[in-house]
């Protein structure tokens, strides 16, 4: 236990160490606490909406997580299918034994888009950016960089351990996030693919002039380049034909204003209880750090503690 005269006695270099320890506590709480409790708030403030009902914005979905049709996800280290993957690997320290991540290709997060279903309807999500709780996770150990097997597999003190997280099909989730719908084909791509077509038959003013130059003058004046134009969209709507006749896709995404982005496996009430106690966690670092900072400099600056000698 620590007095001030225990700390003004300190070696410099041990009581840097100590303020390192004190300070580095109270930004993790601070940081932590800032993070979580926006989790929270946002979680508590967003009441759920059904996906065929909700509206254009920040919202919450709650429903089955599914795969979208097409080729499966399946997580690299395992091997198992699933609608989102994480993974990991780390080494272990000849000298201290604890665990550092590798640089280069150890870690890497799926980018893959899947379906959250309710009883109304689907929408797709893009993970982009999103804070994920999964509904699985696997750890194991080896003795090479790369598995060679999944979990239950390689050797209980490897060198190297590997962590993979995922969302499985089927899982319950709890999402929020930017909901917005929009058409497979809007006005802006159909605008561009026009654009883009001018554009190349621009490049080619012998074929231009050969279709579009109707008063043979050599020139395409302002009458038959809006023929042109005209044709250049009724070409784009023709190649686009099937997809406007998709119907709208409802899709949840990274919100622009910088709000949270959280994808959980775990249920609503779970999640709640899980942010609770991150957060209480947080506000007790961040003040035990900050008070026993502030307590080491002190006692550090203070005048010199005298010990008296006991009397003869």
């Amino acid at each position: 236990m620590f007095d001030a005269y225990s700390v003004q006695q300190l070696p410099p270099d041990h009581f840097l160490e100590l303020c390192l320890y004190a300070w580095g506590a109270f930004l993790v709480g601070g940081f932590g606490l800032w993070r979580y409790y926006r989790r929270l708030t946002a979680l508590k403030d967003t009441p759920r909406s059904m996906i065929r009902s909700a509206a254009q914005g920040y919202v919450e979905l709650q429903g089955m997580a599914k795969l979208m049709p097409g080729p499966r996800i399946v997580a690299p280290l395992t091997g198992k299918p699933c609608v989102w993957w994480r993974y990991r690997i780390q080494s272990r320290s000849r000298s201290r034994g604890s665990w550092s991540s590798l640089d280069g290709a150890t870690h890497d997060t799926s980018t893959d888009i899947f379906l959250i279903q309710d009883e109304t309807g689907q929408c797709v999500i893009d993970p982009d950016k999103s804070d994920v709780m999964p509904s699985a996770k696997d750890s194991w150990s080896g003795d090479t960089q790369m598995p060679e097997g999944g979990p239950g597999t390689g050797s209980l003190f490897g060198r190297y351990r590997y962590i993979e997280e995922r969302i499985e099909e089927g899982a319950e989730l709890c999402a929020l996030g930017y909901f917005h719908t929009q058409d497979p084909v809007s006005g802006a791509m159909i605008d561009e693919e026009v654009r883009q077509q001018l554009v190349a038959w621009k490049k080619d003013q012998s074929w231009l002039l050969r279709n579009f130059d109707t008063d043979h003058d050599g020139q395409i004046d302002m009458q038959e380049w809006d023929a042109a134009r005209q044709e250049a969209r009724r070409l784009v709507l023709e190649k686009e034909r099937e997809n406007l006749r998709r119907p709208p896709v409802n899709l949840l995404s990274f919100p622009k204003d910088g709000r949270q982005f959280i994808l959980s496996a775990l249920p609503r009430e779970r999640l709640l209880l899980r942010l609770k106690l991150l957060t209480l966690a947080s506000l007790l670092l961040f003040f035990a750090g900050g008070a026993g900072g502030t307590w080491l400099l002190d006692a550090r600056l203070a005048s010199p503690v005298s010990v008296n000698s006991p009397a003869p």
